[in-house]
């Protein structure tokens, strides 16, 4: 195995365990105090037996549940960002710097072209090797520990 190889799927792996430890540490809690709040409110509207006292209470309290909500949304949506940015970032390092040869046994017509020693040669390896290692590794960064019903 080349060492450029091992060199993208080490950046890949970092770049994604990067990600889960800014998850774990900062939206973490922040995603989970909210989750909890939306939880009491609906536990609330659900203890009250009548509809029409519910949807009194409902009309109340729906502002601050929206913002809850939008919030939860939107800690999510900066964490599916900051791991675009990382991705891109990462994509113009491993292909500006690492250039890696896949040799396979068969011919892939514009993917591969035929080297001397009779082996096919695929064209752009380096961005091969890190889309399968960003398939292996992004399950990492977007693991989730919060508590589901």
């Amino acid at each position: 195995m080349e060492l450029g190889t091992i060199y993208i799927f080490l950046i890949s792996f970092l770049s994604n365990f990067i990600i889960y430890l800014i998850y774990k540490y900062y939206f973490y809690s922040k995603i989970s105090n909210k989750i909890s709040l939306v939880e009491k409110y609906e536990e609330r509207l659900k203890s009250i037996a009548s509809s029409k006292r519910r949807e009194k209470t409902y009309k109340k309290i729906s502002k601050e549940l929206e913002s809850y909500i939008s919030s939860i949304r939107y800690y999510m949506f900066l964490r599916s960002m900051i791991l675009v940015g990382v991705y891109i970032v990462d994509l113009v390092i491993i292909l500006n710097y690492l250039n890696t040869n896949i040799y396979l046994p068969f011919y892939i017509p514009y993917l591969t072209v035929k080297s001397n020693n009779g082996e096919y040669l695929m064209l752009n390896g380096s961005l091969f090797e890190f889309i399968a290692s960003y398939i292996l590794f992004t399950p990492l960064s977007l693991r989730s520990n919060l508590k589901t019903r």
